[in-house]
């Protein structure tokens, strides 16, 4: 119900120090629940960027296109061919069976121990095992050579720069240019 230029200069002030309105939310989110909590024994689960399953119920398994799972498919498939980002960025990616095991630990801890204290679990692998996009470029590339997806529409070949000419040149040429062919 705001005007589009009200909400641009609002947004800025919100936000604060906060990156962006996701990190913003979320961080609203788990005050809010400190604040309402009340006598109920409460425990939060932040997991990183979640990605394919690692054992459960098969390795690899994703269950929808969202979020990396969906961008490396298509790499995959040939039809995402460059994409801007940091290649010395850790790729803090868990993998969904983590994150499930961890939640339900954390459910049959708080409901048998019943802390007085809110529970934080931060569920990441980058602080004590680092990859990089960078290297996360190189796996998906190679593992797509291996064993290519069916039905691709081009050769898996994405790159990932973090220059913006460079990624706005390879857009131009290996997306926009075949989409109007």
């Amino acid at each position: 119900w705001l005007d589009e230029s009200i909400i641009q200069d609002i947004t800025p002030k919100l936000l604060g120090d906060w990156p962006n309105t996701y990190t913003y939310t979320k961080a609203l989110s788990e005050y809010l629940i400190q604040q309402e909590k009340g006598n109920l024994n409460i425990a939060i689960i932040r997991p990183s960027i979640v990605g394919a399953s690692w054992h459960e119920p098969f390795p690899g398994w994703i269950d929808s296109f969202n979020g990396t799972s969906g961008i490396f498919v298509a790499a995959g498939k040939g039809i995402l061919r460059t994409v801007i980002a940091n290649n010395e960025a850790v790729a803090d990616m868990i993998p969904v069976d983590v994150a499930i095991n961890l939640t339900l630990a954390a459910g049959w801890y708080t409901a048998v121990h019943r802390p007085k204290n809110l529970l934080v679990y931060n569920c990441t692998t980058g602080g004590i095992n680092p990859f990089f996009w960078g290297e996360m470029e190189q796996y998906v590339m190679s593992t797509f050579k291996r064993n290519p997806l069916e039905q691709a529409f081009r050769t898996p070949n994405a790159h990932l720069t973090s220059n913006y000419l460079i990624n706005q040149y390879w857009i131009t040429v290996s997306h926009k240019a075949p989409a109007i062919l």
